[in-house]
């Protein structure tokens, strides 16, 4: 379980430092140091010092991911309590003034705090009594942290790692242990006479999945009588849903082997999306259907099993009500960055588009796969060549990858292919190694 195995390494490295062995608290013998960033559990944000600047009193805010060096800290015995010190500049802490979340000098006594343990989830504690936490858990950028006697899920944090740990990647993974190559608007190809004005991909969906794209990301609107796979205006696109997924269930019929995972943005009713996957030669027998296999209460099952069992692909819906015929609702089982990029491709910021269903969300024995969404506002294989070769990488393993504890299960990008040169293809390789 990937983003258990992250907080089981910082509870090690509590665990190995308590002189008394005392469960809940962190008593150490020898100062364990670790840089992290400060997630909030219940909203998904971090600890940011808002603007960068170091300066007496300045404001701790919660902020969305981004990988800047204002959000990243130090954790570190002082004595019989901990400093939490800017990573950058360490003689500054986190501290308190009255019930709020300040820069101070690291001598300060109000730098002070105790950390307890609750086994993955931290409770950072005001040794005088108080916790800090966020003011709600519904997340608001910008807004300042502060201290509350509340020690419920607002005063519940992560401790990640700057870098997400790794474990070898098992010769048999589960399902939520492995990355696959994800299309965004997968129908949105010109070979397949896209008549919108971006494309978002080069090639048709038989194609896509042959290149090794294990993930569609698909619109679906009813239009014209039927529901067919189309992009902002539907004219002119006149392919049906049904034949796109009559593709997709006639390549698992033909590669024994593959496992493929639909997103459907679902613009339609719950009969009109019945009636179209029932078109669909093949499609019933070939749909895993988590809640029917106990996926919540045993976990994801190994790719080897869903081989066997020949049900082989997944399909989640924007929409709720389509569970009984195989199509599940997204946020019952997954959790997904927002997508944009934004229009110049500079925001990397990671924060998950439901405030309800943060990224680094764990709910007891059930791991929700991890969706990275990489991609602008207005594609173009021009910019997709600049967003998905370095920074892509780098956004993965510094931002998105700590925020969410663990790696993506699916990254999604537009024009895949590129940049020329196979830095995606080398990216999703490196990210199979590892869990």
């Amino acid at each position: 379980m990937v983003l258990r195995t992250v907080r089981l390494l910082v509870a090690t490295v509590l665990a190995l430092a308590s002189a008394a062995g005392t469960a809940g608290t962190a008593q150490a013998a020898e100062p364990p140091t670790w840089p992290v960033f400060l997630v909030s559990v219940p909203n998904g944000r971090v600890a940011d010092l808002d603007g960068g600047a170091v300066s007496d009193g300045r404001e701790i805010q919660e902020w969305t991911a981004n990988g800047s060096v204002a959000q990243q800290w130090l954790v570190q015995r002082d004595g019989d309590h901990h400093k939490i010190r800017l990573e950058t500049n360490k003689a500054w802490c986190l501290a308190r003034e009255q019930n709020k979340a300040v820069l101070r000098g690291c001598t300060s006594s109000s730098s002070s705090w105790d950390i307890d343990d609750l086994g993955g989830r931290f409770r950072i504690k005001d040794p005088s009594g108080g916790y800090l936490q966020v003011a709600t858990t519904t997340p608001s950028t910008g807004r300042e942290l502060v201290t509350s006697p509340n020690a419920g899920a607002g005063a519940e944090w992560y401790l990640n790692g700057l870098d997400v740990p790794r474990r070898q990647l098992p010769a048999d993974p589960r399902l939520d242990q492995v990355s696959f190559l994800t299309a965004h608007n997968a129908m949105a190809n010109t070979d397949e006479g896209f008549w919108g004005r971006f494309p978002n991909q080069s090639y048709r969906l038989r194609d896509q999945l042959t290149q090794g794209v294990r993930g569609l990301q698909l619109d679906a609107h009813s239009y014209n009588g039927d529901v067919r796979m189309c992009h902002g205006s539907c004219w002119g696109n006149e392919r049906t849903l049904t034949a796109g997924l009559q593709d997709v269930v006639n390549f698992l019929n033909a590669n024994r082997d593959a496992v493929v995972t639909l997103f459907i943005e679902d613009y339609t009713s719950v009969d009109e999306l019945r009636t179209s996957v029932a078109r669909v030669n093949g499609f019933a027998e070939r749909v895993f259907n988590p809640a029917e296999a106990g996926v919540r209460q045993n976990g994801w099952p190994r790719i080897s099993e869903l081989v066997a069992q020949n049900r082989r692909l997944l399909v989640f819906s924007q929409r709720s009500g389509r569970d009984s015929y195989g199509v599940m609702f997204d946020r019952d089982w997954t959790a997904e960055n927002y997508w944009s990029l934004g229009s110049g491709g500079g925001d990397i910021h990671c924060y998950s588009r439901w405030d309800e269903v943060p990224l680094a969300k764990e709910e007891p024995g059930f791991r929700r796969l991890h969706v990275m969404n990489h991609y602008r506002n207005v594609p173009s294989e021009g910019s997709a060549a600049t967003d998905n070769g370095s920074k892509l990488t780098e956004r993965v393993r510094r931002v998105c990858g700590p925020v969410a504890g663990r790696k993506p299960n699916y990254v999604a990008l537009d024009f895949y292919q590129k940049p020329e040169g196979g830095a995606v293809r080398s990216l999703l390789a490196d990210l199979n190694t590892y869990w």
